[in-house]
This record gives structure tokens, sequence and C-alpha cells, in this order.
């Protein structure tokens, strides 16, 4: 059986990511983050942004389930 937790979300500047990427989702159990490319988000619309990531988080409007460390992977099951 899987439990439903709070998930965390929030955008990171990076100096670099590769294959030419600008945005890359990195998750883990808990926790999603966007890596944003520097120069490519200005701080103003990432501050805005992580403070609406943690309202709907928060707010359990963003609900995540996460699979068993045992199996396979994790699964996404609701995201608002």
């Amino acid at each position: 059986m899987t439990e439903t937790h709070t998930a965390t979300a929030h955008i990171e500047v990076v100096d670099y990511l590769p294959g030419d990427r600008t945005v890359y989702p990195v998750e883990i159990e808990g926790e999603l983050v966007w890596l944003v490319l520097r120069g490519e988000m200005t701080d103003r619309l990432r501050d805005e942004f992580n403070e609406y990531l943690e309202f709907i988080t928060a707010s359990r409007m963003w609900l995540q389930n996460w699979a068993d460390p045992t199996l396979k992977s994790a699964r996404l099951r609701r995201v608002s």
C-alpha cells in the first residue's frame, strides 16, 4: 500500500545543465526540483514561482504518492 505524503517543489538556478537543456526536473521521494539554467529566468520570476509552489504544496492542492522503495520506480498519482 502506498501512502500519500505532502510533496515539496521549488525552482533552483544552476550554472550548467547537460545536453543543451534550459530546464531539468529532478524528483526524489518527497521533493520535486526544477533546475533552470542561469539567465533563462529572472530572480523575480523564480521567487514568485517558488511562492506559488510552496502554497500549492502546503495547502495540499498538489498531492503525490511515492511507491514502496523496494518496487522498481515511484509513480505519480495526482498532480493538480
